[in-house]
């Protein structure tokens, strides 16, 4: 065995290479942290896993300068084309439901292997790195810090002194059993199938479909066109009970389902898995100086495409915080407020899918009336029928409700103590709305809490923002605004992954720095020179 007894430090290791914790890692180098990732595999995934990227993530990686890029490499998913047999339900049009909600009224189909490498190459970028072939192997715990014993190639060993790990080492997390830490839910009985294929059905390479039978049913979400006039497709099946039990599955075993119930004539298969689905949430995503992110802390149904998406939203919510502690500019308890915030969205979420899940695989007469009845009832609520001018009918109340939860965009946090206030429509909690045209969310790329205001601001406003590492920016009032749900000349005290923490009607300078201090933890400090608010003028941006 080759050891390696030097100590080597960093402010933060993590354990995981997959888009989680490449996530957090590209934040925290990007604000200036010294970070360490490490994952045993010999180098990046090169399977399609995880296939769909919701709009909230792309609002993420638009933080990073990476939303051009990814919706570049991906397959803007235009909707959603419900079918009961071979009769068509309707169609929900994403760009109609969620238009004016966000930048990215889709969904964008960009399989997880490329995900991991646009955030590899941004990382490199950014001057970090991971050590392929290392793996976590122990570590312990102190107030100064953790000391993480990783095991590598040809027997080397190393010592590595991080100030916090975080595990983001998937659903059999290592970093988890270390902890001892009960990972709540069970195993559905019911099997899945996926299959990435090239099909010369009817389907609409555009959109994403859903299939529905007394006993199963198919998604079928787009890949790339092979320029021959065929599709490439996502297939995820659930076949009727059974099917896929006993010896080692093929797509063979399904074809005739996916032919006949459903069909999709596959011409080539270019791969094929089949599992079954767990719902799991992890007893506490924080021990002391460890954290768990993603499939570590929870795992789901794929039918909804949440998994990675909730993964670097995670990821999202935890290095920020991270970095102000790290950083000197918030004390530690800022920490405490990661899983009080993901925790209780990872249990809903859970719940939701579980529930979901069980009452659309069961094979009992009502699950059965609910795929052949009540599910093509909604749908056809959802969504606009056959015959329909979709994009003229305008948008949808139950459809855009949908999109944004399936989208994320709905995601808050009313109970965390980040959260104060009302002033329009908008909560402190809620996701910063996207007020088209001024321009609002150009200016989440620079790091840092902000405080924004629609309208003018009064001396009062910028007096305080020149006492404190806030940056002011300063957006006009117009009816996109209005729209949103923002007040004129109201405060919002943005955090820096996007969230309103406080809304006020009417600017309190006090009450900011009441929350700031018991709630934040900060430590704000004076800066060197006057502050200069972003006066945005409208742009078709």
């Amino acid at each position: 065995m080759t050891t390696n007894a030097e100590l080597g430090t960093t402010d933060v290791l993590i354990a995981g290479a997959g888009p989680t914790g490449l996530l957090l890692a590209c934040e925290l180098q990007r604000l200036g942290l010294r970070v360490r990732v490490v994952d045993p595999k010999a180098g990046p995934t090169r399977e399609s896993r995880a296939m769909v990227v919701q709009a909230r993530t792309l609002e993420i990686y638009d933080q990073l300068g990476l939303a051009e890029e990814a919706v570049r490499q991906g397959h803007p998913v235009s909707g959603l084309n419900a079918w009961s047999g071979d009769d068509f339900l309707g169609g929900l049009p994403f760009g109609v439901v969620g238009r004016g909600q966000t930048p990215y009224p889709y969904i964008l189909s960009l399989e997880q292997s490329k995900n991991e490498a646009l955030l590899y190459t941004h990382l490199r970028a950014l001057g970090g790195e991971v050590d392929w072939g290392w793996a976590l192997e122990d570590f312990s715990q102190d107030a100064g810090g953790v000391r993480i014993t990783l095991g590598g190639p040809n027997g080397g060993v190393r010592s590595v002194r991080a100030a916090y790990l975080c595990g983001t080492d998937g659903a059999h997390s290592p970093v988890r059993h270390l902890l001892g830490l009960p990972f709540d839910g069970e195993r559905s009985p019911r099997t899945l199938f996926v299959a990435d294929v090239t099909t010369t059905g009817a389907l609409d390479n555009a959109d994403l479909s859903l299939k529905l039978s007394a006993s199963s049913l198919l998604l079928t979400f787009p890949l790339a066109s092979s320029g021959r006039g065929d599709n490439r497709l996502r297939l995820i099946g659930m076949p009727p009970a059974g099917e896929l039990e006993g010896s080692t599955p093929t797509f063979e075993d399904v074809r005739a389902l996916v032919r006949d119930v459903f069909g999709i004539e596959v011409s080539q298969v270019r791969w094929f898995s089949h599992y079954r689905v767990s719902h799991r949430v992890a007893r506490h995503f924080r021990t002391g100086r460890v954290f768990l992110l993603g499939d570590a802390a929870h795992v789901h149904s794929p039918v909804g495409g949440q998994g990675m998406n909730t993964g670097l939203g995670d990821a999202h919510n935890l290095g920020w915080k991270l970095a102000a502690v790290l950083k000197g500019q918030a004390s530690p308890g800022l920490l405490d407020t990661y899983g009080a915030e993901r925790r209780p969205f990872a249990q809903s979420l859970v719940r939701t899918t579980d529930r979901a899940f069980r009452l659309i695989s069961s094979d009992t007469p009502l699950s059965r009336r609910l795929r052949t009845r009540l599910l093509p009832a909604v749908l056809r609520r959802l969504g606009a029928g056959r015959g329909r001018k979709q994009d003229s009918d305008g948008p949808n109340t139950l459809g855009r409700l949908a999109f944004r939860m399936v989208s994320q965009l709905r995601l808050s946090y009313p109970h965390s103590p980040l959260s104060r206030g009302q002033a329009g429509k908008i909560r402190g909690g809620e996701r910063l709305p996207y007020a088209q045209g001024s321009r609002n969310f150009k200016a989440l790329r620079r790091p840092g809490p902000q405080l924004h205001l629609y309208g003018t601001p009064s001396p009062e406003v910028l007096s305080w923002c020149l006492r404190r590492d806030i940056s002011l920016h300063v957006f006009p009032f117009e009816e996109t605004a209005r729209r949103a749900g923002l007040r004129e000349d109201a405060a919002y005290l943005v955090r820096p992954d996007g969230y309103v923490s406080v809304a006020q009607a009417t600017f309190g300078g006090a009450e900011l720095d009441r929350v700031l201090r018991a709630a934040w933890y900060w430590r704000a400090e004076k800066r060197p020179t006057r502050p200069q608010p972003s006066a945005v003028r409208p742009s078709a941006g």
